[in-house]
């Protein structure tokens, strides 16, 4: 998998699996992405906008890529 195919993807308005999404941010969150493909993702992402499956998918894997606090009651 290629962080430019799934730009692209993006890019021409096709929506991204939940392994795609994964991938992209563990691999920006990894440091192997550059800032500007990122960059490029969240423009077609802008201008074509994100399914709800797409956005369930990418807010839960940021949730989940860093520490979580859990306040009891």
């Amino acid at each position: 998998m290629r962080v430019v195919d799934l730009i692209e993807k993006k890019r021409d308005n096709e929506n991204l699996n939940e392994k795609e999404i994964k991938f992209l941010l563990d691999e920006y969150l990894d440091g192997n992405v550059p800032d500007y493909q990122m960059s490029s993702f969240l423009m077609a992402t802008y201008f074509n906008d994100m399914s709800a499956e797409e956005l369930l998918t990418f807010t839960i894997t940021m949730r989940d890529s860093g520490d979580i606090i859990k306040f009891d009651d």
